[in-house]
Protein backbone atom coordinates (compact mmCIF):
# COMPACT_ATOMS: atom_id res chain seq x y z
CA UNK A 1 0.00 0.00 0.00
CA UNK A 2 1.25 3.55 -0.96
CA UNK A 3 0.49 6.99 0.10
CA UNK A 4 1.42 10.66 -0.83
CA UNK A 5 4.84 10.51 1.17
CA UNK A 6 5.66 7.26 -0.88
CA UNK A 7 4.09 8.93 -4.14
CA UNK A 8 6.53 12.15 -3.59
CA UNK A 9 9.37 10.31 -2.62
CA UNK A 10 8.89 7.66 -5.66
CA UNK A 11 11.67 5.35 -6.37
CA UNK A 12 13.20 6.66 -3.08
CA UNK A 13 10.45 5.31 -1.15
CA UNK A 14 12.14 1.54 -0.99
CA UNK A 15 14.46 2.99 0.68
CA UNK A 16 12.46 3.68 3.49
CA UNK A 17 9.14 1.07 3.46
CA UNK A 18 10.39 -0.90 6.16
CA UNK A 19 11.47 2.44 8.58
CA UNK A 20 7.78 4.14 7.88
CA UNK A 21 5.96 0.37 8.04
CA UNK A 22 7.04 -0.25 11.90
CA UNK A 23 4.50 2.40 12.78
CA UNK A 24 1.50 1.79 10.74
CA UNK A 25 -0.63 4.25 12.65
CA UNK A 26 1.45 6.74 11.84
CA UNK A 27 1.58 5.78 8.04
CA UNK A 28 -2.13 5.49 8.16
CA UNK A 29 -2.99 8.80 9.92
CA UNK A 30 -1.00 10.74 7.72
CA UNK A 31 -2.69 9.44 4.68
CA UNK A 32 -5.92 10.16 6.73
CA UNK A 33 -5.09 13.73 7.29
CA UNK A 34 -4.01 14.48 3.52
CA UNK A 35 -7.49 12.81 2.49
CA UNK A 36 -9.32 14.87 4.67
CA UNK A 37 -7.84 18.21 4.12
CA UNK A 38 -8.36 17.55 0.43
CA UNK A 39 -11.54 15.87 -0.04
CA UNK A 40 -13.22 16.03 3.04
CA UNK A 41 -16.57 17.64 4.48
CA UNK A 42 -14.76 20.92 5.19
CA UNK A 43 -12.52 21.42 1.58
CA UNK A 44 -15.61 22.38 0.09
CA UNK A 45 -16.23 25.97 1.60
CA UNK A 46 -12.58 26.84 1.42
CA UNK A 47 -12.19 24.98 -2.21
CA UNK A 48 -9.69 22.31 -2.92
CA UNK A 49 -8.27 24.95 -5.44
CA UNK A 50 -7.46 27.46 -2.81
CA UNK A 51 -6.27 24.26 -0.72
CA UNK A 52 -4.01 22.87 -3.27
CA UNK A 53 -2.44 26.74 -4.51
CA UNK A 54 -1.70 26.98 -0.52
CA UNK A 55 0.03 23.82 -0.31
CA UNK A 56 2.01 24.54 -2.93
CA UNK A 57 3.15 27.56 -1.54
CA UNK A 58 3.74 26.41 1.67
CA UNK A 59 5.87 23.68 0.68
CA UNK A 60 7.68 25.18 -1.88
CA UNK A 61 8.34 28.35 1.00
CA UNK A 62 9.34 25.39 3.55
CA UNK A 63 11.94 24.03 0.51
CA UNK A 64 10.11 20.81 -0.69
CA UNK A 65 10.19 20.92 -4.41
CA UNK A 66 9.04 17.47 -4.88
CA UNK A 67 6.18 18.43 -2.34
CA UNK A 68 4.98 21.23 -4.04
CA UNK A 69 5.15 19.58 -7.34
CA UNK A 70 2.86 16.53 -5.95
CA UNK A 71 0.38 19.53 -4.71
CA UNK A 72 0.89 21.19 -8.43
CA UNK A 73 0.06 18.02 -9.78
CA UNK A 74 -3.19 17.64 -8.14
CA UNK A 75 -5.31 19.82 -10.39
CA UNK A 76 -7.24 23.11 -9.80
CA UNK A 77 -6.06 26.20 -11.28
CA UNK A 78 -7.64 29.02 -8.52
CA UNK A 79 -8.50 32.27 -9.93
CA UNK A 80 -5.24 34.54 -9.52
CA UNK A 81 -7.70 37.64 -8.60
CA UNK A 82 -9.26 36.00 -6.06
CA UNK A 83 -9.07 38.13 -3.15
CA UNK A 84 -9.57 34.82 -0.56
CA UNK A 85 -6.93 32.45 -2.23
CA UNK A 86 -4.67 36.15 -2.11
CA UNK A 87 -5.63 36.34 1.46
CA UNK A 88 -4.99 32.71 2.43
CA UNK A 89 -1.43 32.57 0.65
CA UNK A 90 -0.52 36.19 2.43
CA UNK A 91 -1.56 34.08 6.12
CA UNK A 92 0.49 30.97 4.81
CA UNK A 93 3.74 32.92 4.10
CA UNK A 94 3.48 34.43 7.12
CA UNK A 95 2.87 31.72 9.50
CA UNK A 96 5.51 30.07 7.23
CA UNK A 97 8.19 32.41 7.40
CA UNK A 98 7.37 34.64 10.51
CA UNK A 99 5.04 32.76 12.72
CA UNK A 100 6.09 34.35 15.98
CA UNK A 101 4.69 37.54 14.68
CA UNK A 102 1.17 36.43 14.09
CA UNK A 103 -1.44 38.19 16.36
CA UNK A 104 -5.46 38.17 15.69
CA UNK A 105 -5.46 40.93 13.04
CA UNK A 106 -4.08 38.09 10.40
CA UNK A 107 -6.65 35.73 11.84
CA UNK A 108 -9.43 38.94 11.04
CA UNK A 109 -7.85 39.46 7.43
CA UNK A 110 -8.70 35.96 6.98
CA UNK A 111 -12.44 36.44 8.20
CA UNK A 112 -12.66 40.19 5.67
CA UNK A 113 -12.48 38.23 3.05
CA UNK A 114 -15.57 35.94 3.70
CA UNK A 115 -13.82 32.89 5.93
CA UNK A 116 -15.65 31.26 8.70
CA UNK A 117 -13.90 29.87 11.90
CA UNK A 118 -14.05 26.47 10.51
CA UNK A 119 -12.44 27.90 7.23
CA UNK A 120 -9.84 29.21 8.98
CA UNK A 121 -9.04 26.19 10.99
CA UNK A 122 -9.07 24.15 8.05
CA UNK A 123 -6.22 26.56 6.03
CA UNK A 124 -4.30 26.27 9.20
CA UNK A 125 -4.23 23.06 9.61
CA UNK A 126 -3.28 22.55 6.09
CA UNK A 127 -0.49 24.85 6.61
CA UNK A 128 0.34 22.90 9.45
CA UNK A 129 0.32 19.54 7.71
CA UNK A 130 2.04 20.22 4.57
CA UNK A 131 5.19 21.48 7.13
CA UNK A 132 4.95 18.35 8.86
CA UNK A 133 5.28 16.44 5.20
CA UNK A 134 8.09 18.29 4.60
CA UNK A 135 9.97 17.63 7.79
CA UNK A 136 8.77 13.92 7.49
CA UNK A 137 10.06 13.77 3.80
CA UNK A 138 13.18 15.94 4.58
CA UNK A 139 14.03 12.58 7.87
CA UNK A 140 13.11 10.42 5.24
CA UNK A 141 15.66 11.10 2.80
CA UNK A 142 18.52 11.53 5.32
CA UNK A 143 17.59 7.56 6.14
CA UNK A 144 17.12 6.64 2.77
CA UNK A 145 20.86 7.82 2.00
CA UNK A 146 22.38 6.43 4.67
CA UNK A 147 20.62 3.27 3.49
CA UNK A 148 22.49 3.83 0.06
Amino acid sequence: MTDVIDAVLGERAEAVREVRRARPAVFAHTQGVYDALLDGPATAAVGRDRLIATAVAVAELAGAPELAAHYAAQGGRPDPGDPVLAAVLRHAARVTEVPASLGRADIDALAAVGLSDRDIVTVSQLIGYVHYQARLLAGLGVIGAADE
